[in-house]
């Protein structure tokens, strides 16, 4: 979908370090687990994942996806493991306030066979947060444009809670890799995510981007990115394949400026308008061989659950509010269930589905559905349920985003996710090889099959932070024959 592109576009995805760090950033001790007498002698100071042969099961792709339940299979036991220290580093011009120095260990597994790719990943996080942008009604607004609002997604002094202090933001935790495409970014396997990461400079330009710039130096150098929200990866068991340019695949951002984030979700189906799809999620698109025309895709993804409406009995008044919301009795969390985590579901919103759609809002708050009942927010059953309590959301609070599943090659990366007390564990799975025997995409997606040593770069975005992220580069993979 075009504005979920656009917004994976705006943001950074590997980050940004000051200029004298980047020829530090190849090698990382490695965190040792020393537990046990049975542990090998450690080498130290690798920057290498070593992949051996074997197969990993893992919970197939779809809306309201069967969940993994973190369980690691025996064969992951001969799997070497590299585990990393990543920081949230301080870029000087307040981008990650509030996150830097944050940190986590990444621990990174790999193994092959004739077909795929596999990787176990953990990495250490002390809040399982996996919503965003969920709605609250707020009871103490006299403003009645303003009386349903959403969460926060990014860090603010000014964000408060009920009680008035700092409200943190409510985004989900996320992982990302980077790797190299046949080679193309020629600084790529030296410096892995930094090559792409222009804090310094503006691309044409003499004044520098806040929080740096994500792109490539030339229309013939372009990287694979697996970003995985784990909204994303909880509902549907996928990761979104992006991939970083200069901009010259859809004309720098359609907008003509070369100082911008150029970060683009795989391309999706072209399968024009679908009645399998609500009109208000399909979006125009552009194919990447033909970067001008445009064509309709059915829209996938994530999509916003924001309206906004005429107040019923205020006409001149406008307010936003949630589409889609499942109704239930009150107490109860009818977005986090064996089927779905903190999400309303794509099908949920189709013929026959669970979600009913808002279809008026008066001044006091109160929501019309589809079916003409109200939910009246304001009452005393209502409690507290619809509203923030503390620095949480109530049981009812209604999710900021519907979940869909990713088609064409923004599918390409199966993930699969659970949190076990002290983070979250991921299981990946892709294709080895790119093109028609392997992914859906041979331009923007890397290729494994030849095994040859691959450079790549990871991070991670924990405790709320959105792209407040982590940073680990100059990692390498090496498969074992």
């Amino acid at each position: 979908m075009k504005k979920t592109t656009k917004y994976l576009a705006a943001v950074p995805i590997m980050g940004a370090v000051i200029l004298m760090g980047l020829t530090n950033c190849t090698k990382h001790d490695q965190v040792l687990d020393l537990s046990t007498a049975t542990t090998p002698t450690p080498v130290l100071n690798t920057d290498t994942l070593n992949v051996v042969r074997g197969t990993a099961t893992l919970a197939s792709q779809g809306d309201n996806a069967a969940r993994w339940d973190g369980t690691i299979e025996a064969v992951w036991n001969s799997a070497p493991k590299l585990t990393v220290h990543a920081t949230v580093p301080d870029l000087g011009n307040n981008t990650f306030t509030g996150f830097v120095g944050n940190s986590t260990d990444i621990s990174l597994r790999a193994m092959y066979d004739a077909t795929n790719l596999y990787m176990l990943v953990e990495f250490t996080t002390p809040q399982h947060n996996a919503m965003s942008a969920q709605w609250y009604f707020n009871p103490l607004q006299t403003d009645m444009t303003k009386r349903w609002a959403q969460e926060a997604t990014a860090s603010s002094l000014t964000n408060l809670s009920p009680d008035g202090s700092y409200r943190p933001p409510f985004a989900q935790d996320q992982f990302v890799i980077l790797w190299n495409i046949a080679h193309s970014c020629q600084t790529f396997d030296a410096l892995s995510c930094y090559a792409a990461c222009h804090v310094a400079s503006t691309y044409g330009g003499t004044v520098a981007a806040d929080g740096g710039i994500m792109y490539t130096n030339g229309p013939n150098e372009r990287l694979d990115v697996w970003r995985g929200r784990m909204l994303q990866v909880c509902n549907t068991n996928q990761l979104n394949d992006c991939f970083i340019d200069d901009g010259s695949s859809i004309s720098y951002g359609e907008s003509g400026a070369l100082n911008k984030n150029e970060v683009h979700g795989d391309w999706q189906l072209l399968n024009g308008p679908s009645a399998s799809i609500p009109v208000q999620y399909q979006s125009a698109g552009k194919l990447v061989s033909s970067p001008g025309a445009t064509r309709v895709y059915a829209a996938d993804g994530g999509f916003s659950n924001k309206q906004t409406m005429p107040i019923s009995n205020k006409p001149s008044k406008k307010a936003n509010i949630p589409i889609w919301v499942i109704p239930a009795a009150l107490g109860t969390n009818p977005y986090n269930t064996a089927s779905r985590s903190s999400a309303i579901m794509l099908s949920d919103t189709l013929a026959g589905g669970l979600a009913k759609k808002v279809v008026a809002v008066d001044s006091f708050g109160v929501l019309t559905l589809s079916d003409a009942t109200t939910i009246d927010p304001r009452n005393a059953a209502s409690s507290f349920y619809y509203q923030q309590i503390g620095a949480i959301d109530g049981a009812n609070c209604i999710p900021g985003s519907i979940i869909g599943t990713y088609t064409g090659s923004r599918g390409d990366v199966t993930a699969n996710a659970a949190y076990v007390g002290s983070g979250w564990r991921m299981l990946l799975s892709r294709k080895l090889s790119n093109g028609p025997s392997g992914t859906n995409d041979a331009v923007n997606d890397v290729d494994f099959s030849t095994l040859e040593d691959m450079p790549f770069g990871c991070g991670a975005m924990i405790n709320r932070a959105d792209n407040q992220h982590a940073i680990v580069a100059g990692l390498h993979m090496h498969f074992k024959k």
